[in-house]
């Protein structure tokens, strides 16, 4: 009988609605407490991360000057006709390549100088892969042997080709 009585009496205490109201209480009020602890800690790594990136900008920004050393003094650019040509391989890739020259200062841009550059473009393209222009770092290095091949052919008066635009098709 014991054993029947203990049964009654833990099925009872599981059933109690007063009990039940106070774990439900404590539950809501530890998750209250939790959201707003979150919250605080929330609001002060945000501020903490902003003050942060502010204070490395305004030292960034009094610690850099102007970079001028990419930017010509004096010069003048001129414009060189579309190259369209298509590409070693594959042999049905097309390229259309539009650029402009930065010329030195007291060079002045003839048209045979213009003529030869263009040349030497399409020359130059003609044995380029597409896989080899493909990306950043292929534009950058197609950027780079276009420059030195257009410093070349014009015996130093191009200071810079610049690549307006380039499409593949």
């Amino acid at each position: 009988m014991s054993n029947g009585r203990s049964l009654a009496i833990r099925s009872r205490q599981h059933r109690d609605p007063g009990r039940r109201a106070g774990n439900i209480l404590a539950l809501v009020f530890l998750t209250g407490v939790a959201a707003g602890v979150g919250g605080l800690l929330g609001q002060n790594l945000v501020e903490t991360v902003r003050v942060s990136l502010e204070r490395q900008y305004s030292e960034r920004e009094a610690a850099t000057e102007p970079d001028t050393t990419n930017a010509p003094a004096t010069g003048t650019i001129v414009k060189i006709k579309p190259v369209v040509t298509n590409l070693a391989a594959p042999r049905d890739v097309w390229v259309r390549l539009g650029a402009s020259l930065v010329l030195g200062t007291g060079t002045g841009g003839d048209e045979a100088m213009r003529s030869h550059i263009e040349q030497d473009i399409v020359a130059y393209l003609r044995t380029v892969t597409l896989a080899q222009i493909e990306g950043a770092v292929g534009l950058q290095h197609l950027r780079e042997d276009l420059n030195e091949r257009a410093a070349i052919r014009s015996n130093g008066a191009v200071r810079e080709l610049i690549i307006e635009s380039l499409v593949v098709q």
